[in-house]
């Protein structure tokens, strides 16, 4: 059972200055070029932490996983000259919804198969994390992906109550940014707000999946739904938004950039998209995957199918992301209930035959 305590209003803000002050650390904050845009980035002031957020479009990820990052430097010279390029200073990641601490586990697990990937545990590794709960919007379905109350990947989960907020300590990292911090014993009516609080949460949340991850698999390789992947991919423009604010899209390119004397350059990572036309090409010039409708189906087996048969659960975590970035208005929730519906009703149709 974790430590439950209380961090009032008036110790928030005093908080977050103090670790901003021993380091780096990312958050929710305005972007001051768009008034209303939220998104994680480097703190200077707590004044500017945004707690009460409804979403982001780039998912927290991008603090262990830059949309692009350099892995070394060369030289051309003779022995080849190799730099690494490596982050080696501790940081915290603070504000991070429940579903985007799921995915963080999630890809926890994705890197660690073999072969492993060395970036991201190394990474991880050097931050801490601060968890804290929020309120859907008609996009979130978290509650049909077991995402919804998730305290996985952090040291100290926030939780809205009357007095500031329930505070749950769960490794020594995360007692350790306590020690001198002001808060007291969380009371039984504080953890009663709560427990309100996570029961307003699942009571407000009205997008759900119509089927079990289990039985959402089972449909998926049962059926080839190949009317349906058309009909979606003809609105489809493969732009690749769905998976670049996908907290669990873990997919990446890697390509040489030299400098103009084409004496040295660097080796950069960078995000990639399973709805790119190129994705799948491979050397000859056959591509895998050519169609858009094959792309589109790809999406949907490779969240609830592949990687729920290889880790144990869908790779997806309910946060909506994918439908509100969507420029052709694609709504992942929308899509696989139809493509439940639609196996129930041919389900239904055979018994009666």
């Amino acid at each position: 059972m974790p430590t439950e305590l209380v961090m009032p209003h008036e110790a928030v803000e005093r908080f977050f200055g103090r670790l901003i002050d021993e380091g780096p650390v990312m958050g929710p904050r305005e972007r001051v070029s768009q008034p209303g845009f939220i998104h994680f980035d480097w703190l200077s002031d707590a004044a500017d932490l945004r707690l009460n957020y409804q979403t982001t479009t780039i998912p927290p990820k991008k603090a262990f996983f830059p949309p692009r990052e350099v892995l070394f430097e060369f030289e051309l010279t003779d022995p080849l000259k190799i730099t690494a390029v490596r982050e080696a200073e501790s940081f915290t990641l603070v504000g991070v919804h429940p579903c985007d601490l799921a995915a963080l586990r999630m890809l926890d697990d994705a890197y660690a198969r073999e072969p492993a990937e060395a970036c991201w545990p190394a990474n991880r590794a050097r931050a801490r994390v601060i968890g804290v709960d929020c309120m859907p919007d008609e996009y979130c379905f978290c509650t049909s992906t077991d995402s919804c109350y998730s305290r996985a990947a952090c040291d100290l989960f926030l939780t809205p109550i009357e007095r500031g907020y329930l505070v749950e300590v769960l490794t020594p990292a995360g007692e350790d940014m306590l020690r001198v911090s002001d808060v007291s014993e969380a009371t039984d009516e504080d953890r009663e707000q709560a427990e309100a609080f996570r029961r307003e949460k699942a009571g407000a949340m009205t997008a759900r999946l119509d089927a079990t991850p289990e039985e959402l698999a089972e449909i998926l390789e049962s059926e080839e739904h190949t009317e349906l992947w058309k009909e979606i991919a003809s609105r489809c423009y493969s732009c690749g938004s769905c998976n670049t604010t996908c907290p669990t899209c873990f997919c990446f390119d890697i390509n040489d950039e030299f400098d103009l004397g084409l004496t040295g350059g660097r080796r950069m990572r960078s995000w990639d998209s399973c709805q790119l036309a190129e994705f799948a090409l491979v050397a000859g010039g056959h591509n895998f995957r050519r169609l858009r409708w094959q792309r589109v189906r790809h999406r949907w087996y490779r969240k609830f199918v592949y990687l729920y048969r290889t880790f144990g659960r869908p790779y997806c975590t309910g946060c909506g992301r994918c439908s509100r970035a969507c420029t052709a208005d694609i709504n992942i929730v929308d899509v696989t209930n139809e493509i439940i519906n639609r196996a129930r009703e041919r389900d239904r149709q055979g018994v009666q035959g």
